[in-house]
C-alpha cells in the first residue's frame, strides 16, 4: 500500500504550521470549550470557574493579566519578562528554548547511541489523516494505558477519532511497517506544544520515545518559525519521567506568572493535591 493511501509522508517532508491564538480559540470553542476574549487575548475555562490563556505561554502584559470573568475562583497566566516584577508565582514547565542549536551533539553519548539505534529500527512519518490511527492506534493506546496506568482509553479513542489535522500535527514511528507509537502537537505563533505521546510497550526497546522527541525537534527547526517547544508541566512526583525529559533537553524552566486563586480553594488544593498546587503556583 502506498504512503498516500496510508495518509503518511516521510518526516523529512513534514512541516508544523503555526496557527494564531484566535484560530486555536475558535477551534476550542467549536469543541464546546468556553472561550472569553479579554483585553485582546483569548482565555479558556480549563476547569469550571478557572481560566488560563488558550496560548499557554503567551507571556501576557501586566495589564492583560487580569481575571477574564468576574465569576471565577481563579486564573493563571505567564507574564512578559518586562512585567516579571509583577509576578506572584512561577510556572514550572519542561521547555526547550533556542531550538536552532539542537542536534545529536546536544545530547549525552548514551542518548546519542539510543537515537542512532532507533533510526535503524524505526521509520518516522507525519500522519496527514486518521487512517493509520484508526487501523492500529487502539492497540498502541491500550498497551500504553496498561503499562503506565495513566489515562482513559475511551477518551483516547475519542481523541483519535476527533483529531483535526488542520490544527494538529501527528508524528508516528513505524517498526517493520507497524505503528509503534505516535505523538500529537500543535503550534501557536512561535511556540510548539507537545500534547500527547503514546508508545506500545513492545516498541520501547527500539528507543522510539527518544527518537520521536528528537525528530519532532528537528522538524520544528526546519519550520523556521518555532522558537521554543513546551513539553508539559513539571511532574516532580514522577522522577524517572522528569529525568528522561531533561535528558532530551527539556529542562525545567520557571516562568514568571500571575496566579489568583480563591483562598479557601487554594488551601484545599495545597493540602489535598500539593503537586497540583505546585504546578499552579510554583510554590511548595
Amino acid at each position: 500500500m502506498s504512503m498516500n493511501n496510508l495518509q503518511i509522508r516521510d518526516v523529512s517532508e513534514a512541516k508544523l504550521v503555526p496557527i494564531t491564538e484566535e484560530e486555536y480559540a475558535n477551534w476550542l470553542r467549536g469543541k464546546g470549550t468556553r472561550i472569553i476574549k479579554h483585553r485582546g487575548r483569548y482565555w479558556q475555562e480549563s476547569y469550571p470557574g478557572f481560566y488560563q490563556p488558550v496560548h499557554f505561554l503567551a507571556r501576557l502584559s501586566y495589564e492583560q493579566a487580569t481575571a477574564p470573568n468576574i465569576f471565577n475562583w481563579g486564573f493563571q497566566t505567564t507574564l512578559d519578562t518586562n512585567d516579571a516584577a509583577f509576578a506572584n508565582g512561577v510556572l514550572p514547565i519542561h521547555l526547550l528554548s533556542e531550538i536552532e542549536n539542537y542536534d545529536l551533539q546536544s545530547l549525552s553519548a548514551n542518548r546519542r547511541g539510543q537515537i542512532r539505534k532507533c533510526h535503524k529500527l524505526v521509520k518516522f512519518v507525519e500522519l496527514t489523516g486518521p487512517k493509520l490511527l484508526q487501523e492500529q492506534g487502539q492497540e498502541v493506546l491500550a498497551s500504553a494505558v496498561k503499562r503506565t496506568n495513566y489515562g482513559n482509553l475511551k477518551n483516547y479513542l475519542a481523541e483519535i477519532t476527533n483529531l483535526d489535522f488542520k490544527h494538529w500535527f501527528v508524528m508516528a514511528g513505524l517498526i517493520d511497517g507497524k505503528l509503534g507509537g505516535f505523538l500529537t502537537a500543535y503550534a501557536i505563533d512561535h511556540t510548539a506544544y507537545m500534547h500527547t505521546l503514546h508508545i506500545a510497550t513492545e516498541a520501547l526497546s527500539t528507543y522510539i520515545s527518544p527518537g520521536l522527541h528528537f525528530e519532532f525537534v528537528q522538524m520544528c527547526r526546519r519550520s523556521g518559525k518555532i522558537r521554543e517547544i513546551a513539553h508539559s508541566l513539571h511532574s516532580r512526583e514522577d522522577s524517572p519521567l522528569c529525568t528522561f525529559k531533561e535528558g532530551m533537553g527539556f529542562g525545567v524552566q520557571r516562568l514568571p506568572s500571575k496566579v489568583e486563586i480563591n483562598p479557601l480553594i487554594a488551601k484545599f488544593i495545597h493540602r489535598r493535591y500539593p503537586d497540583k498546587y505546585y504546578r499552579l503556583t510554583g510554590q511548595d
